[in-house]
């Protein structure tokens, strides 16, 4: 798994898409946790990868209330 805000990579628990990106972290995706050990498994990698976030949050100085995100810019189809 990454570290949050690091790098611009991206990691899954099975269905679930985790991408990192220098100042958010999308999270994606369908994931089903059943009651069994293969579930617990499952349950415990995606603490493990909250807790990371929170953590790295938490240890972020000057956090601001809130990213600025910018408009994307619709590209013209060059296929049209």
């Amino acid at each position: 798994m990454f570290k949050p805000f690091e790098t611009d990579e991206s990691s899954a628990i099975y269905d679930l898409t985790l991408e990192n990106g220098e100042d958010r972290v999308n999270i994606y995706g369908n994931l089903q946790v059943s009651k069994d050990q293969d579930g617990l498994k499952t349950a415990k990698a995606l603490q493990s990868f909250v807790n990371s976030l929170v953590t790295a949050l938490e240890e972020t100085k000057d956090l601001p209330e809130k990213v600025k995100i910018q408009d994307k810019q619709e590209v013209e189809n060059p296929f049209l």
